[in-house]
């Protein structure tokens, strides 16, 4: 009798982790994509695949893979806050806001919940706020390094944003430069290719 060959989900899925870690996301896609015809419901699986899609820049079907991963497993909490970080990168603030409401079953003191109660000061510009929320948020983040990264550049960016509205509060044409929502495109919309 022949040994089985064949990949296990498991065996798939750590295989993807593995090809994401070392940048390809090309194989890490291939390797999803065998498991999910096993098992079209893996909810892990829909999580890293709308994840990669987002690294690559496919953001509409990223998304649409979040919210697929969300509804087959409610307890991926960070599926909640990517979708709802994916959202307001896009500039759909509302529904991110909305989106992010799950989370707030957490507690005020978990991470996420500080990440986005900082993400939603930024895009208003209330640099204080957000700034606050980040560092709070970085130090109760003990589960994800990797996001801990992504929210560490959004604060530096954010503390020179609001070092540069202090210096030159009222000159004319310098909306663009302060925008939250613009800083947040640059610090994390266009720079998760890490990941």
């Amino acid at each position: 009798m022949g040994a089985n060959t064949a990949l296990t989900p498991p065996e798939l899925l750590h295989l993807s982790l593995h090809a994401s870690a070392n940048d390809q996301p090309d194989k890490a896609l291939q390797h999803l994509k065998q498991l999910l015809d096993i098992e079209p419901e893996n909810a892990k699986a829909i999580y890293m695949m709308g994840a990669l899609h987002a690294e690559i820049g496919m953001y509409e079907q990223a998304i649409e893979e979040l919210r697929q991963a969300e509804a087959l497993d409610a307890s991926m909490v960070t599926a909640t806050f990517q979708l709802g970080l994916l959202l307001l990168t896009q500039g759909n603030i509302e529904e991110a806001a909305f989106t992010w409401e799950k989370l707030d079953t957490l507690g005020g003191d978990h991470a996420l919940v500080l990440f986005k109660k900082g993400m939603l000061h930024l895009v208003k510009d209330e640099f204080d706020e957000c700034i606050s929320a980040l560092d709070s948020g970085i130090a109760a983040n003990d589960f994800n390094d990797d996001l801990n990264s992504d929210m560490q550049r959004v604060l530096n960016d954010a503390r020179t944003a609001r070092e540069r509205t202090q210096g030159v509060e009222n000159a004319p044409g310098d909306e663009s430069q302060s925008s939250g929502h613009s800083l947040l495109l640059n610090a994390y919309g266009h720079e998760d290719t890490e990941h």
